[in-house]
């Protein structure tokens, strides 16, 4: 059996480019919290689990694919087939990962993500501030993630070797006006954890009344004045902390606006649900409303081209209707089911800060 290493430099020796960058396949859309912040509040819906046999079956798939990305809206780590899911996705010449909340990141499980030879992990926290976090993460523990990421960390340094150099950890702190004064203290936290990357991002699904008053974006008339200068000079100070500790740091931008396309779309434009239910993406896969600069909702039934339990990925694929989608996109024509997405808004165009360059932080061997 050749290391992952090998397997890597016989891949790009004899394969050619893959077509797609990466594929996201919903492992579970279970979760232990219930943040505030998550769209799976705004629907009803029965928690399920994606089964290995349907996992299997996408194997001829994966090779279309650079990345295999396990994540939904769900919590992977409650997923008992999740190391399973990673060890086939490498079969298969794929990195694979998953973002997760980081509270069932035991010792136990810390060490068979790395025994699998996991290639990246990004871990949500939205506060450094414990009444701020258990406030937006309901459920969770701040002091128990910081715990468990640190010793995830050291463990990573315990089973690097010359062929895995272990994951790549990010962080994410969905910003929005109840944790913003916290950006700073999050920064100097995250890197202290030992996190590769930080990443602040916009709140910015919009999906309940309240969440307007939330969000630190233009989005309506209705919404509270934006702290633009409260924002900046709070990001300067992450900033600086980022620099004299060489943390790479991603910051919103000031800048807004509308686009004609989104990462999802140029990632490679798949999302296969726990039900497995196919989608371009997980806002389409999951029926949830959208709120609207007038403050109106536009509901949002999902967009399925078809479910891969009754037929097989490829006859999806090449569906008149997926590849009408597809067309539409690549002429820049924003198909129907996304008007008012998030996703095609600018407020997540980021600007990095000096700091080492993620392919030098971390080269994922496959």
């Amino acid at each position: 059996m050749f290391g992952l290493g090998i397997r890597s430099k016989i891949r790009n020796l004899l394969h050619k480019p893959r077509p797609y960058r990466s594929i996201v396949i919903e492992s579970t859309d279970r979760c232990n919290l219930l943040c505030v912040t998550c769209p799976r509040l705004s629907y009803d819906y029965k928690p399920r689990d994606l089964s290995m046999d349907a996992f299997r079956n996408l194997i001829p798939t994966l090779k279309n694919y650079d990345n295999v990305d396990l994540t939904g809206w769900g919590e992977p780590l409650l997923h008992k087939g999740l190391f399973e899911m990673i060890d086939i996705s490498h079969d298969q010449g794929c990195t694979a990962g998953f973002i997760s909340n980081g509270t069932l990141l035991d010792d136990r499980r810390g060490r068979k993500l790395l025994e699998h030879k996991v290639n990246w992990m990004f871990v949500s926290i939205d506060g450094a501030d414990p009444g701020t976090f258990s406030g937006i993460r309901v459920g969770g523990d701040l002091g128990k993630v910081v715990k468990n990421c640190k010793h995830f960390v050291e463990l990573r340094d315990e089973y690097r070797t010359a062929e895995y150099n272990g994951p790549f950890l990010s962080t994410t702190f969905t910003m929005n006006r109840a944790n913003m004064p916290e950006v700073p203290d999050f920064v100097e936290l995250a890197s202290d954890i030992g996190f590769d990357q930080i990443h602040i991002k916009n709140q910015d699904v919009v999906s309940k009344t309240n969440d307007v008053q939330q969000i630190l974006f233009p989005f309506s008339d209705d919404q509270p004045e934006i702290p633009y200068d409260e924002m900046k000079s709070k990001f300067a100070q992450a900033r600086l902390i980022a620099e004299e500790r060489g943390t790479r740091l991603l910051l919103p931008t000031f800048e807004y606006g509308f686009t004609k396309t989104c990462n999802p779309m140029q990632q490679g434009g798949v999302y296969i649900a726990a039900t497995g239910e196919v989608s371009p993406c997980v806002n389409l896969g999951h029926p949830t409303p959208r709120m609207m600069p007038d403050g109106s909702y536009l509901a949002n039934t999902g967009l399925i081209f078809g479910n891969v339990h009754d037929e097989g990925f490829d006859a999806v694929w090449n569906s008149a209707k997926w590849t009408k989608f597809r067309s539409d996109f690549e002429s820049e024509i924003v198909p129907e089911a996304c008007e008012g997405c998030q996703l095609l808004r600018k407020s997540e165009f980021h600007i990095t800060s000096s700091g080492p360059k993620t392919a030098e932080l971390r080269k994922v061997a496959v």
